[in-house]
């Protein structure tokens, strides 16, 4: 095979192509039902981890956790205690560009769609 060809063939197989790097502070916008939520993540890379904590608009800190990087793809979750009650939060991320990802936010079994900047 040419070796044009060969990186070609590479970058378009997307659990070939090399993932991208997402770390950095990024700006979630969902919502929970009708209520409009924020959530601030700050994503860290350390060698070839990538790592990361989110703080919901007035909320404290999630638990530290690792963030999965496939292609254009990024998936990460914590354990939460939403309103009284212990629940999942889990993101599914698809990423547009270097500062745009959209995907959905899973909190509880119930999905939201959502979309982040980064700032």
């Amino acid at each position: 095979m040419k070796p044009i060809l060969f990186a070609a063939v590479l970058l378009a197989t997307p659990s070939l192509a090399m993932a991208q790097d997402i770390s950095g502070s990024w700006t979630i916008s969902s919502s929970v039902g009708t209520t409009p939520i924020t959530i601030s993540c700050a994503l860290t890379r350390t060698a070839e981890a990538l790592t990361g904590t989110c703080r919901p608009a007035g909320g404290e800190d999630s638990p530290a956790f690792t963030v999965a990087v496939q292609g254009a793809h990024a998936s990460w979750g914590y354990d939460v205690v939403f309103r009284g009650q212990k629940s999942h939060v889990g993101f599914e991320a698809d990423i547009v560009s270097d500062t745009a990802m959209k995907g959905v936010l899973t909190l509880g079994g119930k999905p939201s769609a959502f979309t982040a900047v980064k700032s």
